[in-house]
Formats: structure tokens, C-alpha cells, sequence
């Protein structure tokens, strides 16, 4: 009876070793991203922290631009429903000397499936999208629209049109604005 007790115990003490030892790398990896240890790991957070580490020259790194690729997918492969890390690939095909393409026309609708109307990604999604409005797909310009339509006052109007450069895209946001605009006044005036 105690050897049953003793291997019950060992096994337990070993449980506990390796959650102990399975955390502490967790941690270290999420704490320290940008470390070989990190990539081994293989977290999506870390590769989230490494992709987004990237992009940041990935306008004027093409080497950059393929790591921030690499490690958005990495990240995607573990967590699908990122709809921050879909908008990134987006923006990373736009760098390409093509222009926004079909890879990120693709990608700027996945981000739209895993979060329809944001919150968090709305005001950088609707800028993208309009700032690219003529490379954009109908069901991607029609979604950008939607989008607007429904996120409305959580959306920064004045920040956003200030955003927007690309002469298509301007005007189609400021017809939306102005339709949002109308269909608020007519709410209300049927108000008691």
C-alpha cells in the first residue's frame, strides 16, 4: 500500500514540475517576444508582437514586410478569429509594388467575418478601406459601407475623413456620412 502511495505522489510532484516548468517558458516567451526562445515556443501572441514589430518598416523593407507575412500567418495558424492580424495581411499586400490585390482583398474580408463591426479594428479598417477604395472588391466596398452605416458614432467621422486621400474613397464616405447624417435627423423628428 505505500509503494502505491509513494508512486501517487511522485507522479504528482511530477505533474506539478511540469506545469510549473510549462508555464514559466509560457510566460518568458510572451514576456520576452522578440527572443529565439519566443519562436520556439511558438505562441500566436508572440508571433502577433513579433508581426507587428515588422510592420513597422514593412513600408520600406521588403525583408520586414515577408517576416511581418510570415509571422501574422504563424499567428493565424493558432488563432483564426484575429481579425487585427487579417487587416494586417491586408495592409502588407497593399505594400506590394502591385498595390492592395486579391491576397488582400481576401484578407480585408476575413477581417470582416471574425469581427463584422469591430469595435476595436473600425476606425483603422474603414481608413484602409476607403484609402483603398479602387482596388477594393464589391463585396469588400459594400461591407466597408455597411460597416460605416452601423458603427457610426463609434467611429471618429471628422479623424476619419481626414484620413482618407484616395479621391474614389473620399467621395464614397462622404455620400455614406451624409446618408448616416440624414437618416439620424429623420429618427429623430419621428420622435414624440
Amino acid at each position: 500500500m505505500a509503494g502505491r502511495k509513494e508512486r501517487g505522489a511522485i507522479a504528482a510532484m511530477a505533474l506539478a514540475v511540469t506545469a510549473l516548468v510549462t508555464t514559466t517558458a509560457a510566460a518568458a516567451a510572451l514576456a520576452l517576444p522578440h527572443t529565439g526562445f519566443a519562436s520556439s515556443i511558438g505562441l500566436a501572441p508572440t508571433h502577433e508582437q513579433q508581426a507587428t514589430r515588422f510592420a513597422t518598416t514593412a513600408a520600406t523593407d521588403a525583408d520586414d514586410r515577408a517576416r511581418a507575412r510570415d509571422a501574422t500567418m504563424k499567428s493565424l495558424r493558432q488563432a483564426p478569429a484575429n481579425p487585427t492580424a487579417w487587416l494586417r495581411l491586408a495592409y502588407l499586400d497593399s505594400l506590394e509594388p502591385a498595390g492592395l490585390g486579391s491576397a488582400g482583398n481576401r484578407a480585408l474580408a476575413a477581417s470582416w467575418t471574425v469581427a463584422p463591426f469591430g469595435p476595436d479594428d473600425s476606425q483603422w479598417r474603414l481608413a484602409f478601406a476607403f484609402n483603398h477604395w479602387a482596388a477594393l472588391d464589391r463585396p469588400n466596398r459594400l461591407a466597408a459601407l455597411e460597416e460605416l452605416k452601423i458603427a457610426g458614432r463609434r467611429v471618429n467621422s471628422r479623424q476619419l475623413r481626414a484620413s482618407v486621400d484616395d479621391p474614389s474613397g473620399r467621395l464614397a464616405l462622404l455620400l455614406t456620412l451624409e446618408e448616416v447624417r440624414r437618416a439620424r435627423l429623420a429618427r429623430a423628428s419621428q420622435q414624440p
